[in-house]
């Protein structure tokens, strides 16, 4: 397994285990429900099954059709927006509940970041299958 397809692999379980956590610290308390809702959502749906889609994809794709990845470099691009657009959004979300605009826009800004590693992944996937 490519170093790539493994960080990705290793960064969902991780995830998974941070949403697993999170799921029960909200059950626990209750009034942690309502700001970090999405924060769980994200590291379970973000983290866990798209960093594994990721990873697998990365792995599984390529062989399946017969050639190398297009680029290691773009995953490797990939990986570290994927992380830090799903780290930046369950620092700040919480946060705008209170109303902070910069936190708003800080969630903004990390949700772009996210989605910048998704039409990477897209490309780089669609470069290898032709």
């Amino acid at each position: 397994m490519s170093r790539s397809a493994l960080n990705f692999v290793r960064a969902g379980l991780i995830y998974f285990l941070l949403g697993g956590t999170l799921g029960t610290a909200m059950f626990v308390r209750g009034d942690w429900i309502v700001p970090l809702r999405p924060v769980h959502t994200h590291f379970l749906l973000l983290g866990w099954v798209s960093m594994l889609i990721f990873g697998v994809g990365y792995h599984i794709l390529p062989r399946f059709r017969g050639r190398p990845l297009h680029s290691e470099k773009i995953a490797d691009a990939q990986f570290w927006l994927a992380n830090l657009g799903l780290l930046g959004m369950a620092v700040l979300w919480p946060l705008s509940y209170g109303g902070q605009t910069w936190a708003v826009s800080g969630l903004t800004l990390f949700g772009v970041i996210e989605l910048v590693s998704l039409y990477l992944f897209a490309y780089n996937m669609l470069r290898t299958l032709g």
